[in-house]
């Protein structure tokens, strides 16, 4: 058996959650839109990075939500959900969406359309996923969402990405990377 330990120089130490939050940040993923409709015609949306491929056949991804999340049970008990995956021109709105709020589409409504089961779905994203829910499972403090594809499109747009923190294109990132600190 092992345990996880964090590299800081040349010093392990144990992980606890801010370090281990640190050093998946240092994975780059890409930043997507997850929206939904509640049975009672609520749209919710967040921001996520969690979002992957999972089969071609079926077309399957996933994407996860904190237990805790406020739109959790709403997300977790939809019949369908769209993933938009950000263009870099869309950082405003991934930042909107990653904050708490009541109603976040009043500010964004002329970017939306309805999509599959009536979810609110982005348009002039890099590309969308429009699913049916597949599977839930219950992992730590996150649930794990499945999502049958029943259609995608994409667009030749450069995406936003998420690296230690910082959102932008893979460009942005890499220039910022290069100044000197």
């Amino acid at each position: 058996m092992y345990s996880w330990a964090l590299i800081t120089g040349d010093t392990p130490t144990t992980t606890d959650a801010l370090s281990f939050r640190q050093s998946l940040g240092c994975f780059p993923s890409g930043v997507c839109l997850v929206s939904t409709v509640t049975e009672g015609g609520k749209r919710e949306g967040m921001t996520i990075n969690s979002f992957s491929s999972v089969s071609l056949d079926p077309p399957l991804i996933l994407w996860s939500i904190r237990n805790d999340a406020r739109s959790a049970d709403a997300f977790i008990g939809s019949r369908h959900f769209i993933v938009s995956v950000l263009a870099a021109s869309q950082r405003e709105l991934a930042q909107h969406f990653a904050r708490s709020a009541p109603d976040k589409f009043s500010l964004w409504e002329n970017e939306f359309d309805a999509g599959l089961g009536g979810c609110p779905r982005l348009r002039h994203s890099a590309a969308t996923f429009e699913c049916a829910t597949y599977s839930r499972h219950a992992e730590g403090d996150h649930t794990i969402l499945l999502g049958r594809v029943d259609r995608h499109i994409r667009r030749p747009v450069a995406a936003i990405i998420l690296h230690q923190g910082q959102m932008g294109s893979l460009w942005d990132l890499a220039q910022s990377a290069a100044e000197p600190r």
